[in-house]
């Protein structure tokens, strides 16, 4: 697998910060999946926690210099082609905007998500995936966590990202990226 870093979604960034870490409430078992799913591309994300319901945009590859395309609607959310799909083994690399200059774009919210929460992901072969929150981290985007959001996982991963940060008008870009980390449920 290449690891490449976010296209727009990168930028000048100097802190990190964990958000979150923790699966469910202590003493709560984490119902996580122990086997994965098929091959499937995604065609609809839901959030239930913010009244997210949306559509893909075409499957998203890598632009000229090799960082990644993002999505042309900033009310749909890409999926990234060179890694796994939503449910199977490895990380599934979903990207959406936060805002256009027309306002609050798909993942405007992204940031109010809470370890524990459920993100759904339907699939072209019928089949629902559904993922728990695990944490949250705000990242600057020149030190985007490339391994971390790409790398090879041993289990069914679900990376959500998108921009955060300070909007700099200059170079029109933001200044951090927000990741959401989730696994598979049972």
């Amino acid at each position: 697998m290449t690891f490449v870093v976010v296209g727009s979604l990168t930028s000048v960034i100097v802190w990190f910060a964990v958000i979150s870490t923790e699966v469910g409430a202590p003493g709560e078992s984490s119902e996580v999946a122990t086997s994965s799913f098929a091959r499937s591309a995604p065609n609809r994300l839901v959030i239930p926690r913010l009244n997210l319901d949306t559509g893909f945009v075409a499957p998203l590859g890598l632009n000229a210099d090799r960082t990644i395309a993002v999505p042309d609607d900033y009310n749909a959310v890409g999926w990234y082609s060179g890694g796994a799909t939503p449910g199977e083994v490895g990380p599934a690399v979903i990207l959406g905007h936060v805002d256009s200059t027309e306002g609050p774009a798909v993942f405007y919210s992204l940031g109010q998500l809470k370890v524990g929460d459920e993100i759904m992901v339907s699939r072209e072969d019928g089949t629902t995936a559904t993922f728990l929150v695990e944490q949250l981290e705000r990242h600057p985007q020149s030190e985007f966590p490339t391994v971390s959001v790409y790398g090879p996982t041993d289990y069914p991963a679900l990376r959500l990202v998108t921009c955060s940060g300070t909007f700099d008008k200059g170079s029109q870009r933001y200044s951090h990226n927000l990741v959401v980390y989730a696994r598979l449920m049972k």
